[in-house]
């Protein structure tokens, strides 16, 4: 009888070191800011976007690939759930926009909208250029209207030298993305204009586009936004 109480003893021993063990893990997970109960594949909840500090030096080239050309969504931006869908940043305090993220399917495609004249993004009279070429600048969508981008939406416009709209943007991705989605594919896309301090022309465009259904797409690349003066 006396073998099985310190039996006993020991066990609750045990128990009550264990729980104390786990309570003090818990405390530290907590107090510095975690979640003890998270898993390590899920620390990143939303990819990280190219802020101005960032910003490639321009050299000449139209666009660069960064990550190797790769995209960096996490899992959880490239679950599709069946349907398409976009959403459009608000404009920021100089009522400049901010970012498109959306999931193209094909069923969007070619229902956006042109680029409406009343739509006059930050930075459209602003540049020299324009003045001496006014067809050297474009209201750019940062979903195009063939992916179901609107016209319309002051969000979804911004003024980018023409050849940053075309042909730069619309090969780097657009074309891509279109292309994809015609076949059946669908793809999350994600576009975000990179303004620096209190500018209201953007130096440049992050651009991500990632296949859910297949393999078949895979951009990330930054898109300059600087002006040809040959282009009339």
């Amino acid at each position: 009888m006396a073998k099985r109480r310190r039996k006993n003893k020991q066990a609750i021993l045990r128990n009550l070191l264990l729980f104390l063990f786990l309570g003090i893990m818990l405390w530290n997970n907590w107090s510095d800011g975690g979640d003890p109960f998270r898993s390590s594949e899920d620390t990143q909840a939303t990819t990280e976007i190219m802020t101005a500090d960032a910003v490639p030096t321009y050299t000449g080239a139209d666009e660069i690939k960064i990550n190797g050309g790769k995209s960096t969504f996490s899992d959880s931006e490239l679950v599709y759930e069946g349907n398409g869908w976009v959403t459009y940043g608000d404009l920021d305090e100089l009522n400049r926009v901010t970012t498109m993220d959306a999931m193209v399917t094909p069923e969007m495609y070619q229902t956006g909208t042109d680029a409406v004249s009343s739509v006059l993004p930050t930075g459209w009279s602003k540049s020299n250029q324009n003045e001496s070429n006014p067809k050297q600048l474009n209201r750019g969508h940062l979903l195009a209207d063939v992916l179901g981008g609107s016209g319309a939406d002051w969000r979804n416009l911004v003024t980018l030298y023409r050849n940053a709209n075309y042909p730069t943007m619309y090969f780097a991705a657009e074309e891509i993305v279109s292309e994809a989605i015609q076949s059946g594919t669908v793809v999350r896309y994600r576009v975000t204009p990179i303004f620096k301090g209190e500018e209201l022309m953007c130096k440049g465009l992050h651009i991500m586009a990632k296949s859910v259904t297949d393999n078949s797409v895979d951009i990330n690349v930054y898109v300059f936004n600087e002006p040809k003066d040959d282009l009339q």
